[in-house]
């Protein structure tokens, strides 16, 4: 203990608020695992949508049912436990690390919703707060994100355990595999990504690991950093907001503005966390900085704007904030592209890995920096020096504290996982930038000097760059391709090859274009023009090999790949191509040999492991064979491939219904095609068809073997054709070529036709789409394809409206397409018969505040506003992050009515609405902004309106409109569209004289 008497009583009441009764040489007891059924009240979500989205989250679907009451209901809950924490993973709701407890105290450090409430956030509708969510795809809130995913639990040889969780994106044809790890010897789990793109192209890169944590309690965002920037690029200050003059590192100081987004960045710290100052408690994140330099903050507004989540999302548990960690640096929206902070792409065959360590930090009054080892605070008072630390690993170590590089104190720490240790001292003169502590071998390191760990990397591009050159267009277009905006990325690019016809990064990334339309001639043309000008540039050669092994032209094809192989960033992907290509071509002999030298690069590659079991297999090599099958499943332990593989050995009847029973996740039938078109490229055709086999009675499986058991190809079809279409979306290269040959088997069905329509639109061919479609005319008895073709772009209003009367017609059961109907109508002016069929819909469908919603926008647009009022007045809406609709309707209707009141001579009546347009009723959605991200210039301008006609504060009416007259002289521009401001100003301006 330090001899200083103060300094003893401060660090005695340190260790009296966190010694836990352990011994540091206790010998803890043994993780355990366990896969248990727990009840939670529970709002579910349903309604899938049946309507093709064809679009950027296709081929997935959407979920529009939430309900506003619980009920009970059981979920698999996987419980991870050692004497010092417990984690909880729900894998049916996406695998999500649900919460994580300190034992001692029973905090959650990782929020715990008690509650499992679905809401409207994610990218196919359903999210819930709270635990810790993993994100890989292309943005946030990923279509795994609520659904269930694989995963297996073990026991590992360590002591420790493990559960894996993992799921196939169908959006980037990307797997991903999350390992949550927990010691018996540490205060801390951990979570190790597996991110693997084995589509063949390049893919967009977005992952982020979020966790929520509790606001309440005093709490205090400890991140590294000097400033930061929003997902625009935009850059702020961190942690001190000079014009608000304000630590917002502060929860409570964010009482300002709208939701926040800080990427915290200029810091070069290996952790981030917070702190919970009224319970001496907290939580940090540590990972190497090189594995995942991401680092954001999101926050909730605190106004009501931001605070009806609470409600919305839990019952019990109160407000959370997010602490995000991710590869990059922000979360880039669009706009970003004009910054530094572009979008990425997944480079072919690449497999990512990156670990995280997730610890509680108990008793040291807040911390300054964490490790593996543990989270140290650093603080002084006047002349003394307190040092804190709350260990998360075994302490046996040394702990030397400097001042200007003078060792004042040098002590052995000897504690276990969470027993804190803490010392206090007196430096004359102490300055905190003066301080170094050090702890073991640098297992932590503090270092009190900010200017050590500051960055200074540029957050603007130079206001020079030239954005019209061909490397601008091209770059503006990558970033579209980047972000699944493909046929916004065609345009860009066919125009930086306008400018440059031989810019090679264009050709190429045309190219990729091309490859994704199956428009496999193009590719081949436009990777071999790129070669005429570098023959060495290494994404031409291997886009030209990819190209060529499509059209069957296989010399030229490893010609590409051979030299691509010459390119660092290709390298790998060009060694599995050639591996793959080899084992099509029965050269198992080369193709272990490129399977090697892809695995002496990436020894846990999934596709040359892949390989090299096929070759064991057909070598008849049965040691070679299991121990290549246990290297591929301790490379991915929710391989389905090695589940196949371990299954041949079955009954022919048992492999199929063996493989589809291992899987747990959402649409297991993908996995199934996924490994069916893996086992294609390698030339294994009766694998294939056999794991085809397996999926069953499904559309796509069943036209696919049509075109390998091309002797009972008939029936296959006719099978096929005979199956329901709902949510059969195919977007593969092969089930679509299927689906093409098809058509030609059975030409009198419609629904090869149909399947085909769908999968050209999902190509960028809208022309071909619409052909097909338009081939069909009113055959199919289907009303989903009404209703997608009435959506194809470039179809005519009326041809839509057409449509969807007749999806209607065929299915009354459907809501959505009396919604798509009415905002059909809408569009084509077609006023009355859009408010009669909006009444209709919302009498039969009273419950969807959906149709609701769509009702009071037809009587809006009738002008029947004292209807939409009388709605209004009593609709509650369940809303979607950021929506705000509800209150803008409701807003206009009352200025709207208020004009109204004054044409009727009730000027009072008309100030009450005035008055109520200002209101933010939450029901509808919405909560009220701060005042100072209000905008009621209208609501000021109507009542001074209001004011100077019935000769009521002239002068302050006078005043206000006076003040009023640039903002009211620029709506009067902005007619076209029109906008609230300008339909309640052409009301009033319609009012006869007094």
């Amino acid at each position: 203990m330090p001899r200083h008497p103060v300094a003893a009583a401060v660090a005695l009441a340190l260790l009296a608020t966190a010694t836990p009764t352990t011994s540091a040489h206790a010998q803890e007891r043994a993780a355990t695992i366990r896969e248990v059924v727990r009840e939670f009240p529970t709002y579910p979500f349903g309604d899938p949508d049946p309507i093709p989205n064809v679009g950027r989250i296709y081929p997935y679907f959407r979920f529009d049912g939430f309900s506003t009451t619980s009920r009970p209901q059981k979920w698999k809950v996987i419980e991870l436990e050692n004497d010092y924490i417990k984690v909880i993973i729900l894998p049916e709701i996406g695998g999500k690390i649900w919460a994580a407890i300190e034992k001692r105290t029973s905090r959650p450090y990782i929020y715990f919703n008690h509650v499992v409430k679905f809401r409207d956030i994610a990218m196919r509708g359903p999210w819930t707060s709270g635990g810790i969510e993993a994100n890989y795809g292309i943005i946030g809130h990923t279509p795994n994100v609520s659904t269930p995913v694989d995963y297996v639990v073990r026991r590992n040889a360590d002591g420790s355990v493990s559960a894996i969780t993992g799921a196939l994106d169908l959006l980037t044809n990307t797997n991903w595999r999350l390992e949550t790890r927990l010691a018996p010897d540490q205060a801390y789990f951990t979570t190790s990504s597996t991110w693997h793109n084995g589509s063949g192209v390049e893919q967009p890169y977005y992952t982020w690991m979020t966790a929520g944590i509790p606001t309440a309690g005093n709490l205090r965002y400890v991140f590294p950093g000097t400033g930061w920037i929003g997902h625009d690029g935009e850059p702020g200050e961190w942690p001190r907001n000079t014009a608000r003059g304000r630590d917002v590192s502060a929860y409570e100081a964010n009482d300002f503005g709208p939701y926040k987004s800080y990427h915290v960045v200029g810091g070069a710290g290996e952790f981030f966390g917070a702190f919970w100052n009224n319970q001496n408690f907290g939580m940090a994140r540590v990972a190497p900085r090189d594995e995942k330099p991401g680092q954001k903050i999101w926050i909730w507004g605190l106004s009501r704007q931001g605070m009806i989540w609470e409600d919305l999302l839990t019952d019990t548990d109160g407000q959370y904030s997010e602490l995000q960690s991710g590869r990059l640096f922000n979360q880039s929206a669009e706009g970003s592209t004009y910054t530094p902070f572009k979008h990425r792409g997944f480079t072919p065959h690449l497999t990512d890995r990156w670990t995280e360590r997730w610890m509680p930090v108990v008793g040291t009054k807040g911390f300054v920096v964490a490790s593996a080892a543990g989270a140290l605070n650093v603080t002084t008072e006047g002349d003394r020096l307190i040092v804190a630390l709350s260990p998360a690993e075994r302490i046996a170590d040394s702990l030397v504290v400097s001042v200007q590089g003078k060792v004042v104190r040098a002590r052995r720490v000897v504690r276990a996982p969470l027993q804190v240790w803490a010392d206090t001292m007196v430096v004359a003169g102490l300055q905190l930038r003066d301080v170094k502590v050090v702890l073991g071998d640098e297992r932590l390191v503090y270092v009190g000097d900010p200017a050590r760990s500051a960055l200074d990397r540029p957050v603007a591009t130079p206001s020079t760059f030239d954005w019209s050159s061909a490397y601008s267009v091209h770059l503006l277009g990558k970033e579209l391709l980047r972000q699944r905006e493909y046929d916004r990325a065609r345009v860009l690019l066919d125009s930086a090859l306008a400018l440059s016809p031989h810019y090679v990064p264009a050709l190429v990334d045309r190219a990729v274009l091309a490859l994704r339309a199956m428009d496999d001639e193009r590719a081949h043309l436009l990777t071999r023009t790129a070669l005429s000008v570098d023959t060495y540039d290494g994404a031409a050669n291997y886009y030209y090999g990819l190209a060529n092994r499509r059209l069957n032209r296989l010399a030229d094809a490893r010609d590409g790949f051979e030299i691509a192989t010459q390119s660092v960033e290709y390298r790998l992907a060009a060694y599995v191509e050639l591996a793959k290509l080899s084992l099509a071509e029965h050269n198992e002999r080369v193709a272990d040999s490129y399977a090697q030298k892809a695995l002496a690069m990436e020894p846990r590659d999934v596709g040359a492991l892949g390989v090299r079991v096929v070759i064991a297999r057909r070598r008849g090599n049965a040691p070679a064979l299991v121990a290549r099958i246990a290297a591929l499943a301790a490379a991915d332990p929710l391989s389905l491939h090695a589940v196949y593989e371990r299954n041949r050995r079955a009954p022919t009847a048992m492999r199929p219904r063996a493989l589809l029973e291992s899987i747990r996740a959402e649409l297991p039938e993908q996995r199934m095609l996924d490994l069916s078109a893996w086992f294609m490229e390698v030339g294994e055709q009766r694998a294939a068809l056999e794991v085809l086999e397996g999926i069953g009675e499904h559309p796509e499986a069943l036209y696919w073997r049509a075109t390998i058991d091309t002797a009972n190809a008939a029936t296959l079809v006719r099978r096929a054709n005979i199956l329901s279409p709902r949510f059969v979306l195919p977007f593969r290269r092969e089930v679509i070529a299927a689906v093409r040959a098809a058509a030609s088997i059975t030409p009198e069905a419609w629904q090869p036709i149909y399947y085909r329509a769908l999968g050209e639109w999902h190509l960028g061919r809208i022309a071909s789409a619409a052909q097909l479609f338009d081939r069909l005319d009113t055959l199919p008895v289907f009303a989903p394809f009404y209703a997608a073709r009435a959506a194809l772009p470039g179809r005519a209003v009326e041809n839509q409206i057409a449509d969807l009367q007749r999806a209607a017609r065929l299915d009354p059961a459907e809501w959505r397409y009396g919604k798509r109907l009415v905002e059909r109508l809408l569009a084509a002016q077609s006023l009355a018969r859009a408010e009669s069929v909006a009444l209709d819909y919302a009498r039969r469908f009273p419950a969807s505040y959906i149709l609701g919603v769509t009702l009071i926008r037809a009587q809006m647009a009738s002008g029947h506003y004292a209807d939409a009022e009388r709605l209004l007045d009593t609709i509650t809406i369940i809303p979607f992050e950021g929506s705000a609709e509800g209150h803008a309707l409701f807003r206009e209707t009352k200025l709207i009515r208020a004009v109204d009141d004054m044409r009727s001579g009730n000027a009072n009546e008309a100030r009450k609405r005035i008055a109520a347009a200002r209101e933010w009723p939450e029901r509808l959605g919405a909560g009220k902004p701060y005042a100072e991200n209000l905008d009621e210039r209208l609501e000021d301008w109507l009542g001074a309106e209001i004011d100077r006609r019935t000769g009521v504060n002239v002068a302050q009416a006078q005043e206000t409109l006076a003040r009023l007259g640039s903002w009211m002289a620029q709506v009067g521009k902005s007619s076209v569209p029109a906008t609230t401001e300008t339909r309640v100003m052409q009301a009033w301006r319609a009012l006869p004289p007094r």
